[in-house]
């Protein structure tokens, strides 16, 4: 099992249990104690759990989460110019990913007449992709109401063998200490596959989810393109952040 794969099963094990002995995990996993302590270490780090003294552990507290009607009407204007320029990177022929975020429903429109083929885990995209006879494959899975999205088991082994020209993803915050960090551990390990399955990811991150830190971690700052309104001042020295007023090469 890929570290990711184990790591979403912790944290899937601590969601039906307030605390988890660390002699447990090692027997539902059967993996050694380094390993367990290696997988340990990175959700820590990531925010998503808390080690407690005596071997025990526990989920850190889950911050509400927004569905993607509400989502779509916060900070719609800056949304529109990401997705506008997101879509210019779409070339003639390619296979893209689109996950379920706002950002990435919003380029929808402007992936008209482009001879693409677009994956998505999001119910609501594969609605308006057929509304513009985009053609299109739906990943289907377990459902999320909230962000209208099919994740976990049947979703994840789907997305292991499928590869993109590019994959568009959006996060819940991002922030130089945390990197890029998302409300859902389900979710993170499709974003996981998606990045690793793509010739050129690129994240969507509007100006204003700049210092939030979500519960869990997907990539560092410095790992991939993210496209945004306004680049915050603070980051003036990452050359992976592309401001939708720079040019397309």
């Amino acid at each position: 099992m890929i570290p990711a794969l184990r790591q979403e099963t912790i944290l899937n094990i601590l969601s039906n249990n307030e605390i988890v002995n660390i002699d447990y995990l090692m027997e539902k996993l059967n993996i050694s104690i380094s390993t367990l302590r290696r997988d340990l270490t990175k959700l820590e780090q990531e925010n998503a759990i808390i080690l407690l003294h005596g071997g025990g552990v526990k989920l850190c507290p889950k911050p509400i989460e927004l569905s993607i009607t509400t989502k779509l009407d916060l900070n719609k204007e800056a949304k529109e110019r990401i997705a506008r320029k997101a879509a210019s990177f779409v070339e003639y022929g390619d296979v893209i990913f689109l996950d379920p975020s706002s950002t990435t429903y919003l380029m929808i429109p402007y992936l008209v007449n482009r001879d693409i083929t677009v994956l998505t885990n999001g119910i609501s995209h594969i609605t308006q992709l057929l509304n513009r006879d985009i053609p299109c494959l739906m990943i289907g899975g377990s459902i999320k109401k909230t962000t209208s999205s099919c994740i976990g088991p049947i979703a994840e082994n789907t997305m292991q063998s499928l590869y993109f020209n590019k994959c568009f993803l959006g996060a819940s915050g991002f922030s130089i200490q945390s990197g890029i960090t998302n409300h859902d551990i389900n979710e993170r390990v499709i974003k996981l596959l998606a990045l690793k399955n793509s010739k050129q990811p690129y994240f969507l991150l509007d100006s204003s989810k700049f210092g939030l830190i979500a519960m869990v971690k997907v990539a560092n700052l410095e790992d991939y393109p993210i496209i945004t309104d306004t680049i915050p001042n603070e980051l003036a020295s990452y050359s992976n952040f592309i401001s939708c007023d720079q040019e397309t090469e």
